[in-house]
């Protein structure tokens, strides 16, 4: 077996790819790295690669492909400073369960390169909690993520620099250890981090026969040398046994972490005459550990901060007794009072009773690590909910989109979970939208089509026919990322009451730009509705029930759909966020509205006005005095209004279709209204010498005309034009400006003067 790279760009199509990609691995290749994989060919390449049995687990210069079961995991491991040794058992049982596990060095890695392993693997298990969680938890987030922190993190300031937004669920080996993290973040501690209490994995196994060389004078200490350790409690203690008995000896197996520290305690070793009675044995490998046991009696622990002590426990598995200090951190979680002492004197009775009963340490020990719950315990932190329920409809809204639309309902069907529908809604499009899809054939997969009208009652026919509990907005020329569903199902399980996920978003495209949200459980946001729109639309996840409860989308409302229908719903749903990167999100020229846009606000004053119409103000400002909330209105009234652009109106009169004979009663109307705050725009084909206005001079009457006239006027704003209908009377002639700008916002009826553009 063999590792390929091919390049992409040496294939013309995607068929002709995924084809040769298929054909290696049938003949030689284990692992395949495809260069030069765009955003969206990736998703049309790994759709029937995955539907072939192989997965992509890394994406950064190139994507690598390898087989892998639809049931199997991708987890990705790093440990601090590459320390793996907890971290083996937990590894060997991810393997047993048949997932591949990456372990990812700490050595060398970029930040693109960390990226190119979360994008595509299912859970990053980050080892300690000082190492490579802290870059991990500030990049985009798209798996789940578990952070096991062990104990000396939680007293040094590299915990606080991690994002624990972005981490799902934490693990330590002892209340107390809860206790300190929460403690440790305070205020910052998110409410929706999992804080779970879980033993350590152990692949020492419990001893059967019991060496003639144990010697009952002899005794281990399994620690290295670091303040926590507090080894040089030992020579007190030596010091004592050696005045009952000359033969007592302890050997210390561990690593040197504190050079001072060491060489501070080999001085004492000789000022307390105890160089014949301790003797430091360096780092002994895991798989001779068993045999290091064998001629000792007693284990003997002297930390001052021990959470577990899996050293004592593996002591015991050998047949030593266990003789603890009484140290916090949650030693006394695990070990019974009858081995914790906290004086000397009491620890040199314990070892002076010996251990004439080997194996009663070993069950014990057994007993208290309770290895086989443990094993039953652990795959629950990797492996995806069931798929039973709820059932996920993906829903895809689409006119004219034949650039987008095939990626997007790729990366939909993409999904690693499997219990969801695809239904693709095209608005009666124009081009070759729906052939871009027709080679699609997947059962999950369900394509409408319909006569043309707009966006927000295409989203209304995408709804009625939805099956799903559930359905998660993409619009077509998006990009849902493979792990969207599951996320969800996560926080389903865990917050059943939840009616909306609003998620997190990226930039489309190779200058990444991510646009974070805080994790928060679901809440009624009744408060924070009339400050503006807050639940992104891509990639939400809505209960299906709610748009029966409250109604679909308004058609009226050709921008800001989604807010109104929010301003609706937020009365009804409890809505919780989350940070995961579920969306790939494209700004282009043909986007309905797009970040960073000039859009239309006319619409969120419509939906302003609403809301305080429809709620009570004590609902939508608590905490506030009426005259507070009375003027928070008007302020905000104003603000939209200005934001509305309403000004920024270009009457346009047509001097092109129109006799010439019009034009003078046309633009006297203008010069009496009372609001002159708007731009007075005459379209003609020939000079017009005698109106004394400016003149733009074209052969039709056409829109882009119009257009490039208002960019010159308000370059990178919003802007409105009409076309100022001849011959018609109105109640206030002098008032139609003011209507038609009350009319925009929704406050007054549409004057007939008056014609959009």
């Amino acid at each position: 077996m063999s590792e390929k790279t091919l390049s992409c760009a040496q294939f013309s199509d995607t068929a002709s790819l995924i084809a040769e990609v298929l054909r290696q691995f049938s003949r030689s290749a284990s692992a395949i790295t495809l260069d030069g994989l765009d955003e969206d060919r990736f998703h049309s390449v790994a759709l029937p690669l995955g539907k072939a049995g192989y997965r992509c687990i890394f994406g950064a210069a190139g994507h690598l492909f390898v087989p892998l079961a639809a049931t199997s995991q991708h987890i990705v491991v790093t440990a601090t400073n590459d320390n793996f040794h907890f971290l083996q058992p937990v590894m060997r049982l991810m393997r047993e369960q048949g997932h591949l596990v990456s372990e990812v060095s700490c050595r060398d890695v970029s930040a693109a390169t960390l990226a190119g392993y979360l994008k595509h693997c299912d859970v990053a298990w980050f080892e300690w909690g000082d190492g490579m969680v802290i870059p991990a938890s500030r990049l985009p987030k798209y798996c789940r993520m578990v952070c096991r922190i062990h104990g000396y993190e939680l007293f040094q300031p590299h915990l606080l620099q991690a994002n624990w937004q972005n981490i799902d669920e934490v693990i330590v080996v002892s209340e107390a250890m809860k206790a300190r993290f929460s403690e440790l973040l305070g205020e910052n501690l998110p409410a929706s981090l999992q804080i779970t209490v879980l033993a350590n994995l152990t692949d020492h196994q419990p001893a059967t026969q019991f060496s003639a060389r144990r010697n009952p004078f002899h005794l281990a200490c399994v620690a290295r040398f670091a303040p926590p350790k507090n080894l040089h409690m030992l020579l007190p203690l030596m010091q004592a046994l050696v005045r009952i008995d000359k033969r007592y000896k302890v050997f210390i197996a561990g690593r040197v972490e504190d050079e001072r520290m060491y060489y501070s305690f080999c001085q004492l070793t000789h000022t307390y005459g105890l160089q014949n009675n301790i003797e430091y044995c360096g780092v002994v490998p895991a798989d001779k550990m068993a045999a290091w046991y064998q001629d000792k009696n007693s284990v003997v622990s002297v930390s001052y901060h021990e959470t577990q002590g899996m050293g004592i426990f593996e002591a015991m598995l050998a047949g030593l007794k266990p003789v603890a200090f009484h140290a916090s951190g949650g030693l006394d979680e695990y070990l019974p009072n009858d081995y914790l002492f906290s004086d000397i004197d009491a620890a040199v009775a314990a070892i002076c009773a010996g251990n004439p009963n080997p194996q009663q340490y070993v069950a014990e020990g057994l007993n208290l690590l309770r290895q086989a719950q443990l094993r039953e315990s652990y795959p629950r932190l990797w492996q995806p909910h069931a798929h039973q329920s709820p059932l996920f409809s993906i829903l895809i809204p689409t006119w004219n989109r034949e650039r987008y639309v095939l990626p997007a309902v790729c990366s939909a069907l993409n999904q690693r979970d499997d219990h969801f529908e695809v239904i693709v809604v095209d608005d009666g499009s124009t081009d070759s939208s729906l052939a871009q899809l027709a080679h699609l054939d997947d059962p999950r997969l369900r394509i409408i089509s319909k006569a043309h009208t707009n966006a927000p009652d295409t989203r209304n026919h995408a709804v009625a026919h939805a099956k799903g509990e559930y359905v998660v907005w993409l619009d077509s020329d998006d990009l849902l990322h493979a792990n969207a569903l599951r996320h969800y199902r996560a926080l389903l399980a865990r917050f059943p009451q939840t009616d909306v996920i609003s998620c997190a978003m990226e930039k489309h495209g190779s200058e990444k730009q991510f646009y974070a949200m805080i994790n928060h459980p679901p809440a009624t946001w009744l408060h924070q509705v009339i400050h503006g729109n807050f639940i992104s639309n891509p990639g939400s996840c809505v209960r299906r029930a709610l748009y029966e409860k409250v109604g679909g989308y308004d058609p009226a409302f050709i921008r800001a759909h989604d807010y109104e229908f929010w301003s609706r719903a937020i009365g009804e749903a409890q809505v919780m966020f989350t940070a995961c990167c579920n969306i790939s999100y494209r700004v282009h020229d043909g986007n309905l509205t797009g970040i960073g846009k000039p859009v239309d606000m006319s619409w969120e004053y419509r939906i302003f006005s609403a809301l305080v119409q429809r709620y009570p103000l004590a609902a939508l400002l608590p905490g506030h005095s009426n005259k507070a909330r009375e003027v928070f209105v008007a302020a905000r009234r104003e603000q939209l209004r200005l934001q509305s652009a309403v000004d920024n109106l270009c009457i346009v009169i047509d001097a092109i279709n129109q006799p010439l004979a019009a034009l003078t009663p046309m633009i006297a109307l203008l010069a009496r209204q009372q609001d002159r705050r708007f731009t007075l725009l005459i379209v003609a084909d020939k000079p017009l010498a005698f109106v004394g206005q400016p003149v733009v001079i074209a052969d039709t009457l056409c829109p882009q005309t119009i257009a490039d006239f208002a960019q010159q006027k308000w370059p990178g704003q919003y802007y409105r034009s009409f076309l100022l209908q001849p011959g018609e009377s109105e109640p206030q002639p002098r008032q139609a400006i003011t209507q038609l700008k009350r009319a925009i916002l929704g406050d007054a009826v549409m004057p007939s003067l008056f014609q959009r553009l």
